[in-house]
């Protein structure tokens, strides 16, 4: 089945750059075309933070392979076109070179999975890919051939899939095989203005101990204007699609059953989660929550409406701290802004394990590459202490291997957070396992979810008609 691009789901990229339009649009539809805003780029809060390594020496890395005979060069494909994140690690990169003198590394940021797809038709793929924004596309290119399955390289370089905290390489597994490694992952948090706390008789380290406190507390902490307008949101409903996803893992819901390799979209938990939201919705109205999102204005940067004070909890990202780096580096944690994983429900609404959702993005060895044994080499090279805990403790994202992650330049707390999640003993899941349909099951999910949360379908009524227009869609991948 040709691939279809996925249109309903904000990517990587452009949440990640809709950092400076905060819940702009309309407030209840994930996919709603995100207003033109300028591109925020990301600065650490000190760029000396992590230099260069200078040392002959690569950190955590063994060579395996023997020195080519002639000098042979790789090509790295990777989405960012961040000019310092590619300053940085592309001289990373280049150390590969300090155990392979005749192995040149050549990698080029900017490249889209639109890219590979092409270069993969054209058969000139790059040796090595970075989904950066589209794991969900990866069981299309098994199914298509595209990609080769790594179980022999793991297996020979003794790799140690177990260092990865649980959960986090389901998005690399499909029929028995596994076809990618997890570089980093995002996790979901709630985000809180503790400094407003006071309001309503609470300490700012103090959070909720549950989802039904936590909308007690968003009601008492929401504020209105004399028309009866909201002024102040206590807590935004999430408004996308991943953090919607979030909030079905955190009730035990499952999108996908793994053993039958079907879609789950009426999973008791799902239903719960999402009739849970619906309860919110139709406390405050529909159109009331839009004209709040409205009234707001642009959303953009500082006035972003949890920086600026106009939401006081939210469910995103841990790219969310980002934020507070770029606009406002003297906040204090856990002073003025605090996070930690979502509540779990009351374990009466509970339909499964309660969850913590992680967004990973992982390498794959793309079919056609002249030196797919290389690629393999570069691809353990990335997966060490030299490189990542350098590049990605320069740029604050967090790591998934447990070895790495109590590493001392991890200091930032969106870091901590997830650390302490990994130990505190919660599921963890990367939401959508590897299957053929991830696109098309995504879309046709974003836009049920859209139905859902303007009352325009039941969860019910929605879930039923997102089975059935998923297995057509497995039916039509099949043939």
């Amino acid at each position: 089945m040709e691939e279809k691009m996925a249109n309903k789901t904000l990517s990587r990229r452009e949440a990640l750059k809709a950092l400076g339009a905060g819940a702009a649009g309309t407030f209840l539809a994930a996919c709603a075309k995100a207003p033109a805003t300028p591109t925020i780029t990301p600065v650490p809060t000190n760029v000396q933070e992590v230099q260069l390594p200078v040392s002959q020496e690569l950190e955590g890395f063994s060579p395996a392979l023997s020195q080519p005979a002639e000098k042979i060069k790789l090509v790295y494909w990777w989405g960012n076109n961040y000019e310092p994140a590619m300053e940085f690690t592309h001289e990373v990169i280049k150390r590969f070179s300090l155990a392979y003198p005749n192995v040149e590394v050549e990698p080029v940021g900017g490249q889209d999975c639109d890219a590979f797809v092409t270069a993969a038709a054209a058969g000139t793929p790059p040796d090595l890919f970075h989904t950066w924004d589209c794991v969900e596309r990866m069981g299309n290119w098994a199914a298509r051939g595209m990609i080769i399955p790594l179980d022999d390289y793991i297996a020979a370089s003794n790799f140690d899939l177990d260092d990865f905290v649980q959960g986090i390489m389901d998005t690399c597994k499909m029929d028995g095989k596994i076809w990618g490694i997890v570089d980093t992952a995002g996790v979901f948090l709630l985000w809180t203005r503790p400094q407003l706390f006071a309001e309503i008789g609470k300490q700012p380290t103090d959070l909720p101990k549950d989802t039904d406190e936590l909308w007690d507390w968003a009601d008492q902490l929401t504020t209105r204007a004399a028309d009866g307008s909201i002024e102040r949101l206590g807590m935004s409903l999430p408004n996308w699609l991943w953090s919607r996803f979030t909030w079905i893992v955190n009730f035990g819901g499952t999108l996908w059953d793994t053993a039958t390799n079907e879609p789950t979209p009426e999973h008791p938990g799902v239903l719960e989660a999402l009739n849970d939201l619906v309860n919110q919705v139709k406390k405050y109205g529909v159109e009331e929550l839009n004209t709040w999102s409205a009234s707001i204005g642009s959303q953009g940067g500082e006035q972003n409406p949890w920086l600026a004070g106009n939401l006081v909890m939210q469910v995103d990202g841990d790219w969310t701290g980002q934020q507070i780096f770029d606009f406002f580096p003297d906040w204090e944690f856990g002073k003025d802004y605090n996070a930690a994983a979502p509540p779990p429900p009351p374990a009466g609404k509970q339909r499964g394990e309660s969850a913590v959702a992680f967004w990973s993005w992982p390498w794959v060895i793309p079919s056609g590459t002249k030196y797919p044994d290389w690629s393999w080499e570069l691809l353990r090279y990335y997966n060490s202490p030299e490189y990542k805990v350098n590049v990605h403790a320069k740029f604050k994202e967090i790591l998934v291997q447990k070895s790495m992650m109590d590493d001392e330049r991890l200091w930032w707390p969106a870091a901590k957070v997830s650390q302490s999640i990994v130990k505190g003993g919660r599921k963890l899941t990367t939401v959508m396992p590897m299957n053929p349909v991830a696109v098309e099951y995504s879309n046709i999910l974003g836009a049920a979810f859209d139905s859902v949360m303007n009352l325009a379908e039941t969860p019910e009524e929605a879930m039923a008609r997102v089975k059935q227009e998923t297995l057509k869609a497995i039916q039509e991948s099949q043939s």
